[in-house]
């Protein structure tokens, strides 16, 4: 089979009508339309053609006739003017290469380092989760201190309960129902509860790639059915979920290297974004802190030996800086109500007056430290 000679710039005819006057020389126009069938036309701008790239020069012997170059001349010099075209090619491409990582790598700092997201309502802070996890490789943490309903569903006590279920299983569950029931009253899409920071399906999108997800609720949504459902789903899809007994706010980090965090911890329609590992390594290290006395979510929150909860115990400790019940409330994910019900707990269990001595006496007893 014969070796195409289009790589060297050749149109078809042109390639044969070199490969024939290398055979035969002498041809005359009318053997080589016979033979090649080509019109004259076609075999005037193939000669044409064969001239400007130098395969075809006077003859010596009658200049008004043309000569095929040999291969090794002709072709050789067109072999390395094409290799020269390469390389020039080569070349500019690997400047617009390291042209574009330049300015990509010029932009991204300046996006990282220097520009300040501000998000305003829920549609904009879950567009941009959305858009962010889309980019998310590895892993990615939620902290959601979920607030407690004013008004308690028909199937939940109006009050909440002292001690957690006993019915739950020990450990954390490893398979849940995948299927994510359809919106209901109070909640976001796919039956997302609404004070969940992720969307379900984003999350499930997330944990399909392979990426770690892991979420930190506080104690008192044990009580809340619907967000204990949200949680078992997103176990089921293969995520992580535990309780503490208080979360300073609400917050997500995304590859460790970028974080979601509120403009304003009394309100959960703003936000900012925060990018760069430095900046977001100390938010990942009150993360890991809280995750390691964390306790997976069907995991039993009883009373200990000395009457308390954890979520007494956190109160305590909240009570103790100062804060408000407003504050308390927040970072227990309560109610103002419970807040005071934990507060009075306590005081009895500490035979107590007043917080402050409560505060007092829990801490000559070590129970804070």
């Amino acid at each position: 089979m014969p070796v195409a000679l289009q790589a060297f710039g050749l149109s078809d005819p042109a390639a044969k009508l070199y490969r024939e006057l290398l055979r035969t020389p002498g041809a005359t126009d009318a053997e080589l339309t016979a033979r090649l069938g080509l019109a004259a036309e076609q075999l005037h701008s193939s000669r044409s053609e064969l001239t400007g790239l130098g395969l075809l020069r006077p003859s010596w012997g009658d200049p008004a006739a043309l000569h095929p170059v040999v291969p090794e001349l002709g072709l050789a010099a067109l072999l390395a003017r094409r290799e020269a075209e390469l390389l020039s090619q080569r070349q500019e491409f690997e400047q617009a290469q390291a042209a574009f990582g330049q300015l990509r790598a010029e932009a991204e700092a300046e996006r990282r380092h220097t520009r300040t997201e501000y998000l305003i309502g829920p549609d904009a802070i879950r567009d941009r989760l959305a858009e962010l996890g889309a980019g998310t490789t590895s892993q990615v943490l939620v902290l959601s201190p979920a607030t407690e309903p004013t008004a308690a569903p028909a199937t939940v006590p109006a009050t909440e309960p002292t001690a957690a279920p006993t019915t739950a299983p020990a450990t954390e569950p490893t398979t849940a129902p995948a299927t994510a029931p359809t919106g209901r009253p109070g909640h976001g899409p796919a039956g997302t509860p609404a004070d969940a920071l992720l969307d379900e399906s984003l999350c499930a999108e997330l944990l399909h790639r392979g990426v770690e997800l892991r979420t930190l609720f506080v104690d008192a949504v044990r009580r809340h059915p619907p967000v204990v459902e949200y949680a078992r789903r997103l176990v089921g899809l293969g995520g992580s979920v535990r309780t503490v007994a208080a979360l300073p706010l609400r917050m997500v980090v995304l590859d460790r290297e970028t974080a979601l965090l509120p403009l304003d911890p009394e309100r959960a329609d703003t936000a900012t974004v925060l990018h760069g590992r430095g900046p977001v390594a100390a938010l990942c290290a009150l993360f890991d802190g809280l995750w390691h006395s964390a306790a997976p979510l069907c995991h039993p929150r009883g009373r200990d030996p000395n009457g308390m909860t954890a979520q007494h115990y956190a109160l305590l400790r909240i009570l103790q800086q100062g804060d408000t019940d407003v504050v308390a409330a927040r970072k227990l994910g309560v109610s103002e109500r419970t807040v005071r019900r934990l507060a009075a707990e306590a005081m009895e269990v500490l035979g107590a007056r007043s917080r402050f001595q409560a505060g007092a006496r829990a801490t000559e007893r070590g129970w804070l430290r």
